[in-house]
């Protein structure tokens, strides 16, 4: 059996000793044989004998080299533990613990569980300015934080404090508890152990829970079609499933391709030569703006903090914001998916560069009209980053080629997987509404331009498509909706979207991201009416 690895992270004095000391009366010790490893000694102590049967305690030397398997190995070969829990030195970057889990001796031997972050909700922001790489690392990594002595805090700062945290790590479960309450600490025991599932687990357990059912379906299709005469229909589902594959199998191989070329870029490409591309005076940034995505092909989930770091570096808002605007349509891996999913109607992939790039520009020209650019940034916005874990981190100023490549890989699949729950959503609707919905229900539509095209830019808006994959969603609609409609779906979508409205929420201030999302709308609206009677 594999030994069970905790980590109880956190800086010094926000409270790993006194929780680890709670975890363990609120557990059965008859049935574990636990190991208890300390990389730096606070002012609280463990309460069990570092003899006793149930519950060992061992020290380690804090400037120890934790990617060096050997310790590891000791302890597990020598007591055997059923779980060992590290109470984690806060001046240690967690990465080079996690790197020892990669290595196939150790793999064998033990597995990683939960990781658990302690937060001084007092010493919060001192960290945060002073070590901010090294706790926005241990936060980031965490699938449960406890924020501690916030109790005495006021709603706008602890609101604050969890709003930067949710900045760092959206998916953990945050805790607010008083230190030395015991009886709240070890209610977290089930939660912490078991690991309540998280959004991102629900959508996990509901994607194979649809498989299941498709596989079941498959089962008892064949049946009733070939041994038992049943009266049931089974066409609805046969399209259903035919249409969503369909769709999945096309998109997926563009989608796979632009998110490791993207990712590619953002690790080998510093943030400082990405700014330096672009020129602080306008005309000359709006031309490099409307095209620098054919050079810089940064990934749909990542444009956002990459326009964020460019204001804050100098470069115009306008031009900034067009940049983010136009780069995820002039993309050569959308180019490319947009040609395939339209064969034989080059067009398309024509009107939809031309709108994109109008609408950008326009947008970006009436950005010029606001008199202090820079306000709109919030005060403590972080860096240029994405949602993924890797990109949370600081990019060291010593990273060996090799590492470089394999946070390529690990960024590139963490962003796969982030942005496939998005293309698997878009294809399910899309083929549910191609056999739910009748046909003549889209008639009325099709002859109104203004109506099918609110409703495709508002389709492009929730299902959040990525636009190295919107392409094809969008083409399995062509015969239900007018070809401008079409046109609006491939054209808003990369421009606005569910996940990067949070991004948006999440470095600019909330009166300028409202006007924003107005402006992009309306402008794109109107844009895509007037060349409907122009061009289409």
């Amino acid at each position: 059996m594999k030994t069970r690895v905790d980590i109880v992270s956190g800086f010094l004095n926000s409270g790993k000793t006194t929780y680890i000391n709670i975890f363990l009366r609120s557990i059965d010790l008859s049935k574990e044989k636990i190991i208890v490893v300390q990389f730096e000694k606070g002012k609280a102590s463990l309460e069990y004998d570092a003899n006793s049967h149930e519950v060992s305690l061992i020290h380690r030397n804090r400037s120890e080299n934790l990617a060096e398997p050997t310790w590891l190995e000791e302890i597990i070969n020598e007591y055997q533990p059923s779980r060992l829990i590290v109470e984690y030195n806060g001046m240690n970057e967690l990465e080079s613990f996690f790197s020892l889990f990669e290595q196939k001796n150790i793999r064998k031997k033990c597995g990683l569980g939960s990781i658990l972050c302690l937060v001084d909700a007092l010493t919060f922001e001192i960290y945060m300015h002073n070590f901010g790489n090294i706790l926005r690392h241990q936060i980031a990594s965490a699938d449960t934080i406890i924020i501690n002595k916030a109790t005495d805090m006021s709603s706008k700062q602890y609101s604050r404090l969890k709003k930067g945290i949710k900045n760092i790590n959206r998916n953990a479960e945050i805790f607010k508890v008083p230190i030395h309450d015991a009886p709240t600490l070890s209610q977290l025991k089930t939660d912490v152990e078991d690991g309540r599932p998280n959004k991102t687990n629900l959508v996990i357990y509901m994607y194979l829970l649809m498989c299941l059912f498709y596989f079941a379906f498959s089962l008892t299709r064949d049946v009733s079609l070939h041994t038992i005469p049943m009266n049931i229909d089974f066409s609805g589902l046969l399209s259903f499933s035919t249409i969503f594959v369909g769709v999945l199998y096309q998109a997926f191989p563009f989608m796979l391709v632009g998110l490791f070329v993207s990712s590619v870029l953002h690790v080998f490409v510093s943030n400082e030569r990405v700014v330096s591309f672009f020129p602080k005076k306008f005309g000359i940034g709006f031309l490099t703006a409307l095209f620098g995505g054919l050079l810089f092909p940064v990934c749909e989930c990542a444009i956002v903090p990459v326009t964020t770091r460019l204001v804050k570096k100098g470069v115009p808002l306008p031009v900034a914001i067009t940049f983010m605007l136009s780069a995820p349509i002039v993309n050569p891996i959308v180019i490319a998916s947009t040609l395939y999913a339209f064969p034989g109607h080059p067009e398309m992939l024509i009107y939809r560069l031309a709108f994109g790039l109008v609408i950008a520009l326009s947008v970006g020209l009436l950005l010029t009209r606001f008199q202090s650019m820079e306000a709109v940034l919030l005060d403590d916005v972080g860096g240029a980053v994405c949602d993924c874990i890797y990109c949370k981190l600081e990019q060291e100023i010593s990273v060996t080629p090799i590492q470089k490549v394999r946070r390529t890989f690990l960024h590139a699949g963490e962003e796969f997987f982030y942005a496939g729950k998005y293309l698997i959503l878009g294809a399910a609707v899309n083929a549910v509404m191609q056999v739910a919905v009748p046909r003549n229900f889209f008639v009325g539509l099709w002859q109104r331009d203004h109506l099918s095209l609110l409703v495709m830019m508002a389709m492009a808006f929730v299902l959040s498509v990525c636009s190295t994959s919107d392409a094809f969603i969008a083409r399995s609609f062509a015969d239900r909706f007018s070809t401008v409609s079409i046109i609006g779906f491939l054209v808003f979508g990369p421009m606005m979207d569910i996940k990067n409205l949070f991004m948006l929420f999440a470095s600019y201030k909330k009166i300028f991201v409202f006007k924003l999302v107005m402006v992009i709308t309306v402008i794109a609206f109107l844009v895509m009416s007037a060349f409907a009677f122009l061009v289409i």
